[in-house]
């Protein structure tokens, strides 16, 4: 895209300097043009006002108002117009005070085309500089206003995950919450009671609905931020200390089962006085969650006593489960077991040990687990499912090794078919991309970055699966389809190599002829005489 030329005007009270300051050079070779002239400071502030200049060439010694006193009012009242100072007076007290002011630059009479040019490249450049700087900031100022929301609630999930470095957060708690001084902070969470074989879809619209239920049904309430977290859980977040969180969730937990024929699991953690603090508040409300789904009843739990079981919590076991949900992903099946094991090893040492709380931890784990198979948008295999469901097989069981081993066996499958899964997507992705590159080659701007910004890839990842299918890297690919379509077009049609290139992608005539021959082992003009084909 052609660039604008920049706008320009002389000031200088002699006739013959304002006629020669615009022929010296070729100003629109530099990337100039000349709006106008003044004689004197007061003209030159009325044609700024009207031509908006970007750029001011002025001389010092003029009548009623010198070069220097009107540089300073252009500073004062137009601070982006740029000042080049023409002058026959070098001494340095000139150059001191115009530096103060803000003047870019000068040029010395008599005026010298080349010393001329020089200033005015250097500026035109810095000029183009600043206006990139600026329309990236505007753009990104937009693109803010435009995901406020979307950045509240990332912010808000790391909060949760407790991902912020701790001076880090309290700048961003109160960029995005700047009315939370002195508050009392709760978390209640909300987890609907799907049935898995409705579908990732219908659970993400029936969360929805109830999300929007609850966000007007909270309208009056100030303070209670209401948001999905990670796993589509719907969060409140209280940051008032002067409302009742138990109210509200019993009625939330009513309305839900009434009006919109909703079972939920909720949970409520304790209440915190700093921020810094809500992450556990959220843990403790996924626990309560958690031991309201194990107890199948539509109504509101807190985290208390009867959840932390003998003063040991479930936090390190859902640590635990994480780590085992990790490797289950990463399709590490000896890790995977590995932990399996230390987690009941744990769990007999407790001095809280009983059969009950080895259940509870253990149907806790195959609800994860399975829960996180639909979140990876793995669907279930009958190979899966054993005689009986695993919940009831796992209530069944009386004795710690029998769990134990239900665990291993099911994880076992899981990661078996994860490792399928992620297999055939890979294999699916390569073939869409090779499909993508055979029809959109002539993008000049085709490369791993663009095709995995594309497909929604890290580009890092796309590099390495995209390797070890085709054997080469994705440069090496690219160019041997180009060449291959260019020598179909060699063969097929009269064009010129230009012509050819720009039909493969390439811009630069040069490059493509290069390409050519290291490719194909003969240029461009060699391949035509003597026939080459593939």
């Amino acid at each position: 895209m052609e660039l604008e030329l920049l706008r320009a005007i002389v000031v200088d009270d002699e006739m013959n300097a304002r006629k020669i300051v615009p022929i010296i050079i070729d100003w629109q070779a530099v990337g100039y043009r000349f709006v106008g002239e003044a004689s004197n400071g007061s003209e030159a502030l009325d044609l700024i006002e009207t031509m908006k200049p970007d750029v001011v060439f002025t001389d010092i010694s003029m009548p009623f108002m010198d070069g220097l006193e009107l540089s300073r009012l252009i500073k004062e009242r137009y601070p982006l117009v740029k000042i080049v100072i023409i002058t026959a007076h070098p001494e340095f007290e000139y150059a001191k005070k115009s530096l103060e002011i803000g003047v870019q630059n000068f040029i010395l009479k008599p005026l010298q085309a080349e010393e001329v040019r020089r200033v005015v490249v250097d500026l035109h450049g810095k000029i183009r500089e600043e206006t990139e700087r600026w329309n990236e900031y505007q753009e990104l100022n937009r693109q803010l206003k435009e995901n406020a929301v979307q950045l509240k609630e990332k912010f808000l999930n790391d909060l949760l995950s407790g991902l912020w470095d701790p001076d880090q957060l309290v700048s961003r708690f109160h960029y995005f919450f700047p009315d939370s001084a002195n508050s009392l902070f709760s978390i209640m969470l909300i987890e609907l009671q799907i049935p898995l074989e409705e579908g990732e879809e219908q659970r993400i619209l029936q969360s929805l609905r109830c999300k929007r239920f609850i966000d007007y049904a909270l309208e009056e309430y100030e303070g209670i931020e209401v948001f999905f977290d990670n796993s589509q859980r719907i969060v409140l977040l209280n940051r008032k200390d002067n409302q009742n969180l138990t109210k509200i969730g019993e009625w939330l937990a009513q309305s839900l089962h009434e009006k919109l024929e909703y079972k939920a699991s909720i949970g409520v953690g304790s209440t915190c006085t700093d921020f810094n603090r809500i992450k556990e508040s959220y843990k403790e409300a996924l626990e309560a969650v958690r031991y309201g789904k194990l107890k199948g009843s539509n109504a509101i739990y807190f985290f208390n006593d009867e959840i932390h079981f003998g003063g040991r919590s479930w936090e390190v076991k859902t640590n635990e489960i994480e780590e085992i949900l990790f490797f289950v992903k990463a399709a590490i099946l000896d890790k995977a077991m590995q932990s399996i094991e230390k987690m009941f090893q744990d769990l007999e040492k407790s001095k809280a040990f009983s059969v009950e709380r080895a259940r509870l931890v253990s149907a806790q784990f195959v609800s994860t687990l399975i829960n996180s198979l639909a979140e990876m948008g793995v669907k279930l295999d009958n190979n899966l499912s054993f005689d009986i469901s695993p919940y009831k097989r796992i209530f069944e069981l009386d004795s710690l090794p029998e769990m134990q081993q239900t665990l291993l066996e099911l994880t076992e499958k899981v990661t078996s078919q994860v490792t399928r899964a992620r297999s055939k997507k890979t294999n699916n992705i390569i073939h869409e991309v090779k499909d993508f590159i055979q029809q959109e080659m002539h993008i000049p701007e085709m490369s791993l970055s663009y095709v995995s910004n594309k497909f929604h890839m890290n580009s890092s990842y796309f590099s390495r699966i995209f390797k070890q299918d085709t054997g080469v890297s994705f440069t090496e690919y690219l160019l041997k389809c180009r060449m291959e379509k260019a020598v179909k077009l060699l063969n097929e049609t009269d064009w010129k190599a230009y012509q050819i290139a720009e039909k493969v992608g390439i811009k630069d005539p040069f490059y493509f002829s290069n390409c050519f021959k290291k490719v194909m082992g003969v240029s461009v003009q060699e391949y035509k005489k003597n026939s080459f084909s593939l």
